[in-house]
């Protein structure tokens, strides 16, 4: 089980919780994560859709985690005394579901969930006040989920591995989108980033970016898609125009069942 070491350094800046601005900040990062885990209602159409048993059997368990999770932050609220704010329009874009299973696998699981981790582990439990008495409980809480999308992204990039072996042309169309959303990111932190300059933790937020940027790049090399050598600027829009194409093609895509088709074979049978 992973100790939730933080993978990047705030070098010991904090937020002041009695300060209004930096409640403000604090806010809109909560407010961001309760929208993440509403999402987690997309589970549904992803258990009817399952593969295999063990494909339902994940997507069963994140459904109970991630409705969890909903209450956890809600918890945090109330224990910090705010009102959530409107999700970011950034953050419902990173976090719409697909139904195309190899880009839901990779952008929902793989990706999203891994870049959500970035912000719970090396944002919020690095830069919440440990003095302030309502923070070790919001702490707590906050590793609870941290340690569940750890798992949402093991899962993530398993299946992503397998479908790469299955599709090997899904290289060329992940990369495109991977750079894709690496471009969106940038725009929800300038959302808030340029209101607080000279703050104590937001003066580190461009080498927070470049930090998730860079993970998020070594992530796609380990799993096969992303290229050792970054490729220059024409082949990076091929292979996003790529990524663009097969993404809209993926909204007329539907959810179907699979289960009842493959149950016999599923549980050791072989089918008449």
């Amino acid at each position: 089980m992973s100790d939730l070491e933080p993978q990047f350094d705030f070098e010991g800046a904090r937020f002041d919780l009695h300060d209004e601005k930096d409640r403000a900040l604090v806010c809109f990062l909560l407010s961001q994560a309760l929208y993440g885990e509403a999402t987690g209602v997309f589970c549904g159409k992803s258990l009817y859709a399952a593969y295999s048993l063990e494909a339902a059997k994940f997507y069963l368990r994140q459904a109970r985690q991630e409705l969890n999770h909903l209450e956890l932050f809600a918890d945090i609220f109330r224990k910090l005394e705010m009102q959530p704010d409107p999700p970011h329009w950034g953050i419902k874009l990173l976090a719409s579901h697909n139904n195309y299973y190899p880009l839901k696998v990779l952008m929902e699981h793989a990706v999203g969930e891994g870049m959500v981790l970035d912000i719970f582990r090396d944002v919020l439990l690095q830069t919440l006040p440990d003095d302030d008495e309502r923070v070790p409980d919001v702490k707590k809480r906050l590793r609870v989920v941290c340690r569940e999308e750890e798992e949402h992204v093991a899962w993530g990039e398993k299946e992503t591995v397998r479908l790469l072996e299955e599709k090997p042309w899904l290289k060329t169309p992940y990369y495109g989108l991977v750079e894709l959303q690496l471009m969106v990111a940038p725009i929800v932190t300038r959302a808030f980033a340029k209101r607080f300059h000279g703050h104590p933790v937001l003066q580190h937020v461009p080498r927070f970016v470049d930090h998730v940027r860079d993970r998020v790049m070594a992530q796609g090399r380990r799993l096969g898609f992303v290229p050792e050598q970054r490729p220059g600027i024409l082949g990076r829009c091929w292979a996003i125009g790529w990524g663009v194409g097969l993404y809209v093609r993926s909204q007329f895509s539907r959810s179907r069942s699979k289960l009842d088709k493959r149950y016999l074979s599923e549980l050791g049978f072989s089918p008449h």
